[in-house]
C-alpha cells in the first residue's frame, strides 16, 4: 500500500453555498458570528489535497496520533475551540454557559419539521436519515425564494427570515465541516447540533448550551483512521486539519524559522507537491514545530477524564475516545453509530462533567525543562502498572515492558 494513500475530499466551498452567504443581511451574519464563530471562513479557502494526503500517510492509526521523525502532534479539542472562536462567540458564552459536551442524537421528524418551519404535509424531502443540499438550498437560499414555497411552511415570512441563518449552518456544516461524500447529502443529526448551536438544547427541564469542537474533533479523527486503511473519501473537516498543521508549520517565534506566513498568509516558498510535503514532515523535529499553547485564548486545558483514561467524544457519524493513555491500541475505541442513538451517552456525560484540567500554575516556561507533577507520576504509575484502565464497555490491560520501566523512575 501506498504511504501516502490518495483520496477524495472537499476542496472548496459550493457555488451555491457562496451565493447563500452574499445573500445573507447584516443581521443575518450577526448571528452567525455569534453562534458559530469563524466557521464562516471556510466558504474562503481553499483544500489542498497533496497535503492532506501526505499528512494522512504520518496518522498512527494504533495510537492515534501523527508520528513524525522524533515528534508527536495531535489536534486538540483547545485547538479546534480556538480556531472557531471570534468576539462574538466569547461574549455569547458569557451570557450562555456551555456545558461540556454534545450528544448529537438523531432528531425526530417532528424535531425537524418545528426547527426549519415546514408543513408535515411537505416534509418528505426530512423523513430520511439524510437530507439533500439542493433541497435546503432551494427553499432557504435566497430572500425571494419563500414566495416560491410558502404554502409548504407554516411561518409568516418574518419567521421564516429568522430561521435563513440556522438553515445556512446546517448547509454550511453538513457539506464543509461533516462531509459526507461528493453527493453533498447531510446527515439530519447536524440539524439537532445546529439547531443546539442556536437554541440550545432542552435537557432535564433547562435549555442547555454545548460546544461544537468535540464533535468536529470527533469525525476528523474517525476521517484520518479510515482513509489511512483505503476509504475513498475524507469525511472529516479537512479544510480544518490543513489550519491545524499550518498553523504549527507557520513559526511566529522560537529559535528556528521553518516557514513563515507572507503578506497574503500563505506560507513561503512552499512547492504544494506529495513529495515536497513528504520530504517537509519526514524532517520535522520539535523545534521546527510552532507549539500553540501560548496563544490558546483560554488556559482551560482538558487533561483527562474523571475515572477513565480515555475521553468519550461523540461524532456525528462515529463515538471515540480522546487523551488516550500511552502505548495502548486506541482504535478499539471506535463505535459506529448508525441510526441508533449515541453508545452509554450517560456514562460519556457522568465521564466529562468531572474532568481534570491542566492547572495554569504547573506550567512553566522553559518546557524542555519541565519536570512532572507529582500527582501526574501517581496517576500514571496507578493506571499504567498491569492494570486495566476502564472505557465505555472496553477493557484492556496494559503490558508493555517500556512502560513497566518508566514506572520505576
Amino acid at each position: 500500500m501506498d504511504r501516502f494513500p490518495k483520496f477524495d475530499m472537499l476542496v472548496e466551498a459550493l457555488a451555491l453555498l457562496k451565493m447563500w452567504y452574499n445573500d445573507l443581511n447584516a443581521f443575518h451574519k450577526r448571528d452567525l458570528n455569534k453562534y458559530i464563530g469563524a466557521l464562516t471562513e471556510l466558504i474562503n479557502m481553499v483544500g489542498w489535497l497533496e497535503l492532506v494526503e501526505v499528512l494522512t500517510g504520518y496518522w498512527d492509526n494504533e495510537r492515534m496520533v501523527f508520528q513524525f521523525e522524533t515528534i508527536e502532534i495531535i489536534p486538540t479539542i483547545e485547538e479546534i475551540r480556538d480556531e472557531i472562536d471570534t468576539v462574538g462567540t466569547g461574549l455569547e458564552r458569557r451570557v450562555r454557559k456551555q456545558e461540556n459536551i454534545l450528544i448529537p442524537n438523531k432528531p425526530t421528524l417532528e424535531d425537524i419539521i418545528n426547527c426549519l418551519g415546514l408543513r408535515k404535509d411537505y416534509a418528505y424531502w426530512v423523513e430520511s436519515s439524510n437530507i439533500s443540499f439542493r433541497d435546503l438550498y432551494v427553499r432557504f437560499g435566497h430572500a425571494s425564494f419563500y414566495a416560491n414555497y410558502n404554502q409548504k411552511f407554516k411561518v409568516t415570512f418574518k419567521e421564516w427570515d429568522g430561521i435563513r441563518p440556522l438553515a445556512f449552518t446546517i448547509a454550511l456544516l453538513g457539506t464543509m465541516v461533516f462531509p459526507q461524500g461528493p453527493s453533498l447529502s447531510i446527515n439530519t443529526r447536524v440539524i439537532m447540533l445546529a439547531h443546539t448551536l442556536f437554541h440550545g438544547h432542552m435537557n432535564q427541564g433547562q435549555v442547555k448550551y454545548y460546544p461544537i469542537a468535540p464533535v468536529i474533533l470527533s469525525d476528523m479523527y474517525c476521517a484520518l483512521g479510515r482513509c489511512k486503511e483505503g476509504h475513498r473519501y475524507f469525511q472529516g473537516c479537512n479544510l480544518f486539519l490543513q489550519w491545524w498543521i499550518l498553523s504549527h508549520l507557520a513559526k511566529g517565534h522560537g529559535t528556528q524559522q521553518l516557514h513563515t506566513l507572507d503578506n497574503d498568509n500563505s506560507l513561503k516558498g512552499l512547492n504544494d507537491t506529495r513529495g515536497r510535503w513528504a520530504q517537509i514532515f519526514s524532517e520535522l523535529r520539535e523545534d521546527d514545530i510552532q507549539w500553540m499553547f501560548d496563544c490558546f485564548i483560554s488556559k482551560d486545558v482538558i487533561v483527562r477524564g474523571h475515572r477513565q483514561l480515555v475521553l468519550p467524544l461523540p461524532g456525528i457519524r462515529v463515538q471515540k475516545n480522546a487523551n488516550y493513555p500511552p502505548n495502548t491500541y486506541y482504535h478499539i475505541y471506535v463505535f459506529d453509530i448508525g441510526d441508533d442513538r449515541v453508545h452509554e451517552a450517560s456514562e460519556m456525560l457522568r465521564e466529562w462533567k468531572k474532568i481534570v484540567r491542566m492547572n495554569e500554575k504547573t506550567i512553566v516556561v522553559d518546557r524542555f525543562n519541565a519536570g512532572y507533577d507529582q500527582t501526574y507520576k501517581a496517576w500514571f504509575k496507578d493506571d499504567i502498572q498491569g492494570s486495566s484502565f476502564p472505557v465505555i464497555d472496553v477493557y484492556r490491560s496494559v503490558e508493555d515492558k517500556k512502560s513497566k520501566a518508566l514506572i520505576e523512575l
